[in-house]
C-alpha cells in the first residue's frame, strides 16, 4: 500500500499490482474434501444452521477478483460511501463493523472450478506431544523442539535447536551456541529492526519474524510546500490538517546466515506492509500470516463543524483518486545490496465478501526455508482475503485464520443499545489449504457466534474444524456468558456447521481448552474450576460426557499418555482469588467421571506456560515448568515426574551469587565534575555506570542496562565546555554510556527450556544455561549476549 506522499512513510514501494498481474485469469482455488455428513443444505441465500444461529452465514465463498481494475472499483466504491470529514477514521468501526457481515460471492461471480484436494502428508509420530526429534538412523543427537499444538506443525520461538547448535533470540540480539563440545558462544548479532522476533531454522539458514513500523505525524496545510495542489485545495476551503497522526505497521522477516557460526550476518530482510501474526513449518515450507490495513491517504480535515461537508466532499475526491498501491499491500526485499519492491498480492488471489467486512487484507504468504527469502519470493505467491484476522491455527492440511467481529455497526451506533456490546460476539473463519508443494490456496469461510480464546479453541481432525467459543459477558450481572463447542465441515467452498454442544461454563469465561482426536478438555472459570470432558468422535452430535469441579483453573492443559491430561493454572480460594501456581493431573480413563488425582502448589507464583504453551516442555515423563514468585523467593524452573503423580524433582535457577562482571569500563565519582547530574547518577548506590567502547559487549550481568551516546553527556553536566574535556576523557565517537539496575528477577526469569543428549538447557532473557539432567547440577551458564 502506498503511503501518502505527504506523510512519513516506512516503506517507498512504488510497483504496480496492475502492471503485474492484471487481466490475469482468475485460479482454481476452491478445493474439496470428501463430505461425510448427510446434510442437505437449503437453496436460500443465506443458511442457519442450529439452534443459536450459530451457523454460516455464506451464500458462497469469497470471490477472487477479476484483475486490478475491478479490485480498485471495489474499494473505492466502499470507501467513497463511508467516508467523512475526518476521513474513514472518524468512524472507528468502518474497517470492521458495517452491520451484519455476510460472506461470500453473489451471482454475478466469477464461476469457479472445483479441484480435488492433494492428500497431506501425514504427521509423525503421535498427535498432541511436544515437537520432538530423536536423532538421525545413525544414531545422531535426540533432543526436544518447540512445544507446538500440531505434531509435523512447527510453530516460531524464541529458542531452536538441532541438535548441535542452539540459535537464540533474546532483547534484539541472536546468538549462536555450538554444543557439539564444550558449550561456547560463537557470535552475536544485532537485530536491525523490530520487537517480539521469533525464528525457525533449517540447515544454514535461520528466519526471524518480527514486527516494526512507525508513527507519522499529521502536517497543518502551512507547512506544506505552497506549490502542493491539495494543500491550495485545503487552503481555499478553510480545510487545516491533513491527515490524522497513525501508526504504520510493518512486518519484517530477517534471513540470517548460520553457515559460518563465528560469522553471522543478515543475508536478507524483507518488509511487508502490515502486522505480522504468526507463521507455521511443514517441513521447508513456511506459511507467514500478515493483516495489512489500507494506506493512511491525505485526507482533509474541517477547522470546524461548519466545514464537515465540504471536507467530506474533499475526502471522496481522495478516494476517487487513490490507486492500487493505497490498497494493496507491498513488500520490499533487501538482499545482496540491492532492494526490490513489489506488490504482495495480486489481485487475482485477493478475495472479498459479497457484503462488506472492511479494508483489511490478510495475506498468506508462502516462504521457502531452502530458498530463502530472495528465492521464495521469485517462486511463489501470496494469497489474501479483505477481511481481518487475530487467531492463527494450523493442522497440516489446513490453515485457519479467525477473526472476531466485537458488535454489529447497528449496535454501535444506537447508544441506547450499548449494553448489548459484549452479548454480539461473532468470529469469522477463512480455510487456505496447504497442500505439499502447491501454494497456499483459499478453499472456504463460515462464521460462528462468540469469541475465541486463543489458537487452542480451534482443532481439526479427519476434515472437521472444531471450533470453542464463548458467548455473552461474563461479568454483567446476568451472567449470560457460555462456552459452546461448534462442528464445520467443508461443503463445497463453505464451512457449514454440521454438529454442536453447549452449556459449558454458563456465567463463566473459557480458559483453556485442548482437542484431540475424538475427544476434548474445556476449562471455564469463575469462582470454581469445572473441567468438562468431551466426546467428539461423531462430528454430526458432540457430547459433554464428563465434568469435574475443583477449586483453582487451568489455563493450559498438556496431554500426557491416553488417559490423564496435565493442567498448568493457578489455585484460588472459594471466591476465585487466585493464590499461586497449580499442577493437576487428570485421569480421564472415565470419561463420565474425571478425577484430578494429583496436585502441585507453589504459594503467590506465576508460569509463563500459563499464557504461552511454549514455555512448557516435556522429556519423556519429565515436565518442565518455569515458576517465578512474587516475593522473588524463587525464580527458575521446577521438574517433575509425572509418570504416577506429580513428583517435584528438583529445581533449577540462573540465580548468580557473584558480582556482575562487564567488559566496560565503570565509572567513578571521580571521572566526572563533582555535583553533577552524571556524579549523582555515578554516584547513586542502586545502579551502575559505565562507558563501553563500540566493540564491547557491554551489559552488566542480569542487570537491566540502558545505552545512550557518550554525547549525552553534555545534558547531565550543563557546561559545554566541561561537557567537551569530560567527553574526550571518556572515550572515542562511537562509544556510549550504561546505566544498569538490577531488574527485580526478570533478567533472570526462565522463558525456555530444551533438552539435549541428557543435557536441560534453560534460557532467561540475558543468559542460557547447561544442567545436568541426572542430578540437576548446572554445568555451564553463557551470556545471550
Amino acid at each position: 500500500m502506498r503511503a501518502a506522499p505527504i506523510l512519513l512513510a516506512s516503506l517507498a514501494l512504488t510497483a504496480s499490482a496492475c502492471s503485474a498481474n492484471g487481466g490475469s485469469a482468475a485460479p482454481d482455488v476452491t478445493g474439496t474434501r470428501p463430505s461425510t455428513s448427510d446434510s442437505t443444505l437449503p437453496t436460500d441465500d443465506t443458511v442457519d444452521v442450529g439452534d443459536r444461529g450459530s451457523g454460516i452465514k455464506f451464500r458462497r465463498a469469497l470471490t477472487p477478483f477479476d484483475d486490478c481494475s475491478a479490485f480498485l472499483d471495489h474499494v473505492q466504491a466502499e470507501a467513497r460511501s463511508r467516508v467523512g470529514p475526518y476521513g474513514l477514521d472518524g468512524d472507528p468501526w468502518a474497517y470492521w463493523l458495517e452491520g451484519d457481515v455476510v460472506m461470500g460471492g453473489d451471482e454475478a461471480t466469477v464461476e469457479m472450478a472445483e479441484e480435488a484436494a492433494s492428500d497431506a502428508s501425514a504427521a509423525p509420530g503421535g498427535r498432541f506431544s511436544a515437537e520432538s526429534a530423536s536423532g538421525d538412523d545413525d544414531g545422531g543427537p535426540s533432543y526436544t523442539g518447540t512445544n507446538v499444538q500440531e505434531l509435523g506443525v512447527d510453530e516460531p520461538d524464541i529458542v531452536k535447536t538441532d541438535g548441535d547448535r542452539i540459535i537464540a533470540v533474546s532483547e534484539n540480539r541472536l546468538t549462536h551456541i555450538d554444543i557439539t563440545g564444550e558449550p561456547v558462544v560463537t557470535d552475536v548479532i544485532d537485530l536491525p529492526e523490530g520487537w517480539g522476533h521469533e525464528l525457525f531454522i533449517r540447515g544454514d539458514r535461520a528466519l526471524l519474524f518480527t514486527n516494526g513500523g512507525q508513527w507519522a505525524q499529521p502536517l497543518p496545510v502551512d507547512v506544506v510546500d505552497e506549490t502542493d495542489a491539495e494543500a491550495e485545495f485545503a487552503a481555499e476551503e478553510e480545510l487545516s490538517i491533513i491527515a490524522p497522526d497513525h501508526f504504520t505497521p510493518v512486518a519484517v522477516i530477517h534471513e540470517v546466515d548460520l553457515s559460518d557460526p563465528n560469522d553471522l550476518e543478515v543475508a536478507a530482510t524483507m518488509r511487508i506492509e502490515g502486522q505480522y501474526l504468526s507463521a507455521r513449518a511443514i517441513g521447508e515450507r513456511v506459511r507467514l500470516v500478515v493483516t495489512s490495513p489500507p494506506n493512511q491517504l491525505p485526507w482533509l480535515y474541517p477547522q470546524n463543524q461548519y466545514g464537515e461537508d465540504r471536507a467530506t466532499d474533499a475526502n471522496r475526491r481522495v478516494v476517487d483518486e487513490s490507486t492500487i498501491d493505497d490498497w494493496i499491500p507491498s513488500y520490499e526485499l533487501t538482499t545482496g545490496g540491492t532492494t526490490t519492491s513489489a506488490p504482495m498480492l495480486s489481485c487475482d488471489r485477493t478475495h472479498r465478501p459479497v457484503e462488506f467486512s472492511g479494508f483489511d487484507v490478510i495475506s498468506i504468504v508462502d516462504l521457502d526455508l531452502a530458498a530463502g527469502l530472495g528465492g521464495s519470493v521469485e517462486r511463489t505467491e501470496a494469497v489474501g482475503v479483505m477481511a481481518g484476522g487475530d487467531t492463527v491455527y494450523s493442522s497440516t492440511e489446513r490453515m485457519y485464520v479467525a477473526t472476531t467481529k466485537w458488535a454489529g455497526a447497528d449496535v454501535v451506533k444506537d447508544a441506547t443499545r450499548l449494553s448489548e456490546w459484549n452479548d454480539e460476539y461473532e468470529t469469522d473463519l477463512h480455510a487456505f489449504a496447504i497442500s505439499p508443494g502447491e501454494p497456499t490456496r483459499y478453499v472456504a469461510s463460515g462464521t460462528v457466534e462468540g469469541s475465541l480464546l486463543n489458537q487452542f479453541s480451534l482443532d481439526e481432525h479427519e476434515g472437521f474444524l472444531r471450533v470453542i467459543t464463548t458467548t455473552g459477558s461474563p461479568w454483567n450481572r446476568q451472567q449470560t456468558s457460555e462456552s459452546h463447542l461448534v462442528v464445520l465441515e467443508e461443503q463445497d467452498d463453505r464451512l457449514t456447521t454440521v454438529g454442536e454442544v453447549g452449556g459449558l461454563g454458563k456465567g463463566e469465561l473459557l480458559h483453556s481448552a485442548r482437542l484431540m482426536g475424538d475427544v476434548g478438555f474445556a476449562v471455564t472459570f469463575r469462582q470454581i474450576d469445572p473441567f468438562y470432558v468431551l466426546d467428539l468422535s461423531d462430528p454430526t452430535n458432540p457430547r459433554i460426557t464428563g465434568e469435574l469441579k475443583i477449586p483453582g483453573v487451568s489455563t493450559y492443559l498438556h496431554p500426557v499418555g491416553d488417559d490423564r491430561v496435565l493442567g498448568v493454572g493457578q489455585q484460588a480460594t472459594e471466591d476465585g482469588r487466585t493464590t499461586g501456581l497449580k499442577l493437576s493431573l487428570f485421569d480421564v480413563s472415565d470419561p463420565a467421571a474425571p478425577r484430578e488425582v494429583s496436585v502441585w502448589t507453589l504459594e503467590g507464583a506465576h508460569s509463563p506456560a500459563e499464557w504461552d504453551h511454549r514455555a512448557f516442555q516435556m522429556w519423556d515423563t519429565t515436565a518442565i515448568v518455569p515458576a517465578q514468585t512474587w516475593d522473588e523467593r524463587f525464580n527458575g524452573a521446577v521438574l517433575f515426574d509425572i509418570g504416577g503423580g506429580i513428583t517435584e524433582i528438583g529445581r533449577v535457577s540462573h540465580s548468580a551469587d557473584a558480582v556482575p562482571s562487564s567488559d566496560c569500563r565503570t565509572l567513578t565519582t571521580d571521572d566526572v565534575p563533582e555535583d553533577s547530574e552524571l556524579w549523582w547518577m555515578v554516584n547513586e548506590a542502586s545502579a551502575h555506570v559505565q562507558v563501553c567502547e563500540e566493540t564491547d559487549r557491554g551489559g552488566f550481568g542480569n542487570w537491566v542496562c540502558e545505552q545512550f551516546p557518550l554525547d549525552d553527556v553534555q545534558y547531565w553536566i550543563g557546561d559545554p565546555e566541561v561537557a567537551d574535556d569530560v567527553i574526550s576523557g571518556l572515550g572515542d565517537d562511537g562509544d556510549r554510556i550504561e546505566m544498569c539496575w538490577p531488574d527485580g528477577g526478570y533478567q533472570e526469569a526462565i522463558q525456555r527450556s530444551l533438552v539435549v543428549d541428557g543435557t536441560l538447557w534453560t534460557m532467561t532473557p540475558s543468559t542460557i544455561q547447561a544442567t545436568a539432567l541426572d542430578g540437576l547440577t548446572a554445568l555451564t551458564q553463557l551470556p545471550l549476549r
